[in-house]
């Protein structure tokens, strides 16, 4: 079965994704990136195992041709003229498709996202093709807003979480670090104003900020009077990331809104309980109070705080524990498979009477 995937950018997590799929053998994949990398991420290239096309230096003709020849076309990304262009044209050639996105729905306000949706992916509205959701969060979102004439599958975002699964003898100063890009939406403005005041009730503290961003200047203002218990480290490169996770205690992702957050299963995987919120896709997944960490309300400075607390008096070698049991089937080799599962059930979900005659040859002895 051949597959051709349209995409944003080669992020490492989905390079790491499609070279496993590539590797994986019951499908031919080819990836459509319209753009070879994102201005706003600092990471190096990844390299890549599987065939690619960069539109934003190559033809949109190779691009079509490799549409036109695949089994099944899976679009990731939307908000672009090229990808509107390559959505119209399979739609309108009647072959299989679907569509693989993060919870529509992340920005206000609400009704003019979705006005967009509806002009950006008639063809979407207009067809019960399937969707593939970056997580339950996803699914449900896409269910509320398409209807239940369709298909739906729950795809999250993968990466090889093995590289976090190190054992590591954890710092003796209770160590909280936050690890992504210094805006608004990560809420990592919340986070420090809660630090300062844990920090002033409880001495043996620190976090460390790993990432860049708009608010590094606001976020060193903030944390000024504890600023000697608190580390901005700065950007840090994917393959530089498990060093950061090892030398901390306890995950702080509290994020206003995300639709996956990789950030979250890496943690998990790296053996710290995790501080997350109930507006992003993993946490929701695979946080649960108590267990593996603390899920709190998105934008709430003071369940962030008292989560912060919690952890300086919790037994945080047993939280981590089970942090790394909650996402031991998150592999790569399982997205992999799940992919592939999703695009053959697309397509025999397309032709149903070839399904069928299918299922039938493979019954006979």
């Amino acid at each position: 079965m051949k597959v051709f995937v349209l995409t944003d950018s080669p992020s490492p997590y989905q390079v790491e994704l499609f070279n496993e799929i590539e590797t994986h053998g019951e499908c031919t994949l080819e990836v459509a990136y319209l753009r070879s990398r994102d201005p706003h991420r600092l990471w190096k290239s990844s390299a890549r195992r599987h065939a690619s096309i960069e539109l934003d230096r190559e033809d949109m003709s190779r691009a079509r041709e490799s549409a036109g020849r695949a089994d099944l076309v899976v679009f990731n990304y939307y908000r672009h003229a090229n990808a509107e262009r390559l959505i119209e044209e399979r739609a309108t050639s009647g072959a299989p498709w679907c569509f693989w996105g993060e919870r529509p729905g992340a920005h206000p306000p609400a009704w003019a996202g979705r006005l967009l949706r509806k002009w950006k992916l008639s063809k979407l509205h207009a067809s019960p093709v399937p969707i593939w959701g970056i997580g339950k969060f996803a699914v449900d979102g896409y269910r509320e807003e398409f209807g239940n004439g369709r298909a739906y599958c729950n795809l999250p975002y993968f990466s090889d979480l093995q590289r976090f699964n190190n054992l590591v003898e954890r710092p003796s100063v209770r160590t909280f670090l936050f690890s992504g890009s210094l805006i608004h939406r990560k809420g990592v403005d919340l986070l420090a104003r809660a630090f300062v005041r844990l920090a002033r009730e409880v001495s043996n503290v620190r976090l460390r900020i790993v990432g860049e961003g708009e608010l590094r200047e606001s976020l060193a203002q903030t944390l000024r009077p504890v600023s000697e218990r608190v580390e901005f480290a700065g950007f840090r490169e994917w393959d530089e990331l498990p060093g950061e996770y090892a030398c901390a205690d306890v995950l702080c992702v509290p994020s206003r809104y995300d639709g996956w957050g990789l950030v979250v299963p890496e943690g998990l995987a790296a053996g710290l309980p995790v501080i997350a919120t109930d507006r992003m896709g993993a946490a929701l997944e695979f946080v649960e109070t108590g267990r593996n960490g603390w899920l709190v309300p998105a934008g709430d400075e003071e369940a962030i705080l008292n989560a912060m607390r919690d952890a300086t008096q919790s037994d945080t070698a047993n939280l981590g524990r089970q942090a790394r049991e909650s996402v031991s089937a998150h592999t790569l080799r399982h997205g992999a498979e799940r992919f592939v599962s999703f695009a053959c059930e697309a397509v025999d979900g397309w032709f149903p009477a070839k399904a069928q005659r299918k299922e039938k040859s493979q019954r006979k002895p």
